[in-house]
């Protein structure tokens, strides 16, 4: 019968759970590195009358549902109740009409998010 004898298993092991361990906040870096072009080109589109709403814009925290782990970019209902018309300009209503700045900054930086996403999980993993 023949021995084989394994050496640096036990390193290779401890790297795993170190890389395991970062997985989850190398996730919320990444989302959070991809809304900010959205942010910014939101900002940039949103129609300014006082600043409030261009003030008011911000990202979220990471969000977990049924395992999938998501950021938001727009109005915090919560700190902002007094921007709540945000929705009214980016869908319009009945007697205005609509002024996206949302939809159109999400559209323009699709690819973008896609690539800030896989760049930094791989600088993380590294």
């Amino acid at each position: 019968m023949a021995n084989i004898e394994l050496t640096g298993v036990d390193e290779i092991l401890n790297k795993l759970q170190e890389i395991g361990a970062n997985v989850g906040r190398l996730e919320n870096k990444a989302l959070k590195n991809a809304a900010e072009p959205v942010l910014e080109d939101s900002k940039a589109n949103v129609p300014v009358r006082t600043g409030k709403l261009k003030k008011g814009l911000k990202i979220t925290n990471v969000k977990k549902k049924e395992e999938i782990k998501y950021i938001l970019v727009g109005v915090d209902k919560g700190d902002n109740s007094e921007i709540f018309y945000g929705k009214f300009i980016e869908f319009g209503t009945s007697k205005r009409s609509a002024h996206p700045f949302l939809q159109p900054a999400y559209e323009k930086n699709k690819n973008t998010i896609k690539e800030i996403i896989a760049e930094t999980l791989k600088e993380g993993l590294k």
